[in-house]
């Protein structure tokens, strides 16, 4: 496992390193114009992005999940925000249903060159104990990353794979390694 990781890192860090950086400026001409642009200081709306996924499963099982999340860009390429969750669950067969509740912060990475991007969270949920009906968090940090297909500005489609590096019952329960997710991110 470890290799397999080492490996698919060393040929994204292959194909994103550059030779050379293509600069079209030379000192003293006043054509071309310098790369650098003057940072505001303070907050800036036009970094910031909502979004998060959406999901509805129907039959036997009906699941009901709503996460939003905010986000704002540190940099072009590393992104940070808080995000909330709500999952209805329900199963016929026992009559069981139940809510899950709860937060996670998080960050990503968006490679500039590539449709990839890296994710790291960590999760607090609020779930019933199926023993005797009573309610526990369950802390989860995830790591994984997926791919994302820009649609403009600050916005894009995603779709990533985490690993749960604190995998215990309740979590294995609710969802077991590996998690897909995907979702929207939109540019304000």
């Amino acid at each position: 496992m470890k290799k397999s990781l080492l490996l698919i890192f060393t040929v994204i860090a292959v194909l994103y390193c550059q030779a050379q950086v293509d600069d079209n400026y030379v000192y003293g001409d006043t054509g071309a114009k310098s790369k650098k642009t003057v940072q505001k200081s303070g907050f800036d709306w036009s970094r910031t992005t909502i979004g998060g996924g959406f999901g509805m499963t129907f039959g036997d099982y009906t699941i009901i999940d709503v996460s939003p999340t905010f986000g704002y860009y540190i940099t072009d390429e590393l992104l940070a925000g808080i995000g909330g969750t709500y999952t209805y669950y329900s199963e016929k067969q026992t009559n069981f249903s139940t809510s899950l509740y709860g937060g996670r912060v998080f960050t990503e990475y968006l490679f500039s060159n590539f449709p990839l991007l890296a994710h790291a969270e960590l999760e607090v949920l609020n779930i019933e104990d199926f023993s005797d009906g009573s309610r526990v968090n369950v802390i989860n940090p995830y790591v994984g990353g997926g791919l994302k297909q820009s649609i403009g500005g600050n916005s894009y489609f995603y779709i990533i794979a985490l690993w749960n590096l604190n995998e215990t019952p309740e979590s294995y329960a609710l969802q077991p390694n590996p998690i897909i997710r995907g979702g929207i991110a939109i540019g304000l």
